[in-house]
């Protein structure tokens, strides 16, 4: 396959900016409405999550919803899910049949949510995020290394050229800095750190190690 097929191939498993606007701008919803969000390291693994990555999983759904959860309508759209696929272009790229069976089968979850995250990594490659790993970075008195846990839970805000993560890169990682919040006010710094020490072999196939839990500010600089 030539380079350029290649990154057509790549470029149908990439979500497009509405899908993850709207991931985006639910999120908020989602802790307000939901009596339980987020599935556990266990009931991932009992789904067919490789336990490698269950605890990310786990982490990353917490911050998104449960197997049966079903987002309200935001500009025509609804997300489905531990993971929320987008029925605007991300659900229909993972999964071939219909929403209710996406909802029932939490083994068809887990898949397409792997697959969803080895497209992030590849974009986070692509476009020179993974740079910032073994980098530190500090928000509201919290700072952690960021590692590849990190950088695809920050994916969550877009790994493209000009999103919200690489408009932090170019900042030299300032928090503050102008595109670097949702429309929320959220701020990626929040995901690299809340994201941070996980294994992700099952996705970036490497663990890079690196003793990244999060720590107080004050602790850093002692």
């Amino acid at each position: 396959m030539t380079a350029a097929a290649l990154s057509n191939a790549w470029s149908q498993w990439l979500p497009n900016q509405k899908d993850l606007f709207a991931n985006l701008g639910l999120a908020i919803g989602f802790v307000a409405t939901l009596t339980f969000a987020g599935e556990s390291a266990v009931s991932l693994l009992a789904a067919g999550m490789p336990a490698e990555c269950a605890e990310y999983a786990s982490n990353v759904s917490q911050s998104e919803g449960n197997f049966a959860s079903i987002s309200p309508v935001v500009n025509g759209t609804r997300c489905y899910g531990a993971f929320q696929f987008c029925d605007s272009g991300t659900l229909q790229a993972y999964w071939d049949g219909s929403r209710e069976d996406f909802l029932n089968s939490p083994s068809a979850q887990v898949a397409a949510w792997q697959r969803y995250e080895r497209s992030q990594w590849y974009a986070a490659q692509k476009n020179g995020l993974t740079s910032l790993i073994g980098q530190q970075v500090c928000y509201q008195g919290t700072c952690a290394n960021i590692s590849q846990s990190s950088i695809l839970k920050a994916c969550q805000f877009g790994c493209g050229s000009g999103g919200k993560l690489s408009n932090l890169a170019k900042s030299g990682l300032d928090c503050n800095a102008a595109g670097t919040r949702d429309g929320a006010g959220t701020s990626v710094c929040s995901y690299l750190i809340s994201g941070a020490g996980y294994n992700v072999g099952c996705i970036t196939n490497s663990n890079d190690g690196v003793d990244c839990t999060p720590v107080a500010a004050n602790e850093v600089q002692k």
